[in-house]
């Protein structure tokens, strides 16, 4: 069985500051056209990276419906943070299996089978894909970011990410060239079951069993280059995730008002 692949992250952004984004990252990234998803209520634009991975800002629209807004799963969430990452397959039929390992494992989570989603690029080509998310016992939505939520493209995933069809996007200033690292901190005691999850997510290379516990992502692109890991680790503040990249040099760059993210080099 091969390697999820890191498919994207996702940062939270305010509507008046995604159209804005362009100017304020402009000395450091080629910020790619987004598009608006298909039930109206958020749009987005990217970052486009070389190893295929990509950088998600989305927004909720000015006039969005507060109690359509609230239902959403992204919706309560804290603003110019990371709120969520995807990780996909070689197949979206690969993703039952994955599925009854989370169920079998009893950490207590399991994944819905893949909702359709889409949107319309701002050129009117049209994006399809499904995602799974996922749940406690109850069927209720855990809290996002905790664990990855999947994306399985429908549409080719060069129209959704086309980070080798449009090479300039992904020739930033900053000469970033990947993601690193994920890192994802939470209660401590979340750390053991959900640790039981991304050990059944990940079959066959465990995490060290060491603070912060890892696992290895691929990317789509097949480089090698950085770490690509995914670390767990107990937080007694608020849960967070926060995200290394790797480039030519070292440095760190505010993305947005107290969101900084960390540049190793290569």
């Amino acid at each position: 069985m091969s390697r999820p692949t890191l498919d994207h992250i996702v940062i939270l952004i305010p509507h008046d500051d995604l159209l804005t984004l362009s100017d304020r990252l402009q000395p450091y990234f080629v910020i790619a056209p987004g598009g608006t998803h298909a039930d109206g209520l958020t749009s987005n634009k990217l970052i486009l990276l070389p190893d295929g991975v990509y950088i998600e800002f989305i927004a909720f629209a000015k006039d969005a419906d507060p109690e359509q807004r609230r239902k959403h799963r992204w919706g309560n969430l804290k603003e110019n943070t990371i709120i969520d990452w995807a990780l996909t397959l070689p197949s979206e039929s690969d993703f039952a299996a994955v599925q009854q390992r989370v169920l079998d494992s009893s950490a207590g989570f399991s994944y819905q089978d893949p909702i359709p989603g889409g949107r319309k690029r701002e050129d009117g080509v049209s994006l399809e894909w499904a995602i799974s998310a996922a749940s406690d016992t109850q069927g209720s939505a855990i809290i996002p970011g905790h664990l990855p939520f999947w994306c399985f493209d429908r549409t080719p995933r060069h129209l959704r990410v086309p980070y080798q069809e449009q090479f300039e996007l992904t020739q930033h200033p900053s000469g970033v060239l990947g993601i690193s690292s994920v890192s994802v901190s939470v209660p401590e005691a979340r750390v053991s079951d959900l640790s039981t999850v991304y050990d059944a997510i990940y079959p066959s290379d465990g995490s060290t069993g060491l603070a912060p516990r890892n696992w290895h992502y691929e990317v789509p692109a097949g480089l090698q280059e950085g770490r690509h890991t995914i670390s767990l680790s107990a937080n007694e503040g608020e849960a967070a995730v926060t995200l290394t990249l790797y480039g030519e040099m070292q440095w760190q760059v505010e993305l947005l008002p107290g969101l900084t993210v960390t540049v190793e080099r290569i």
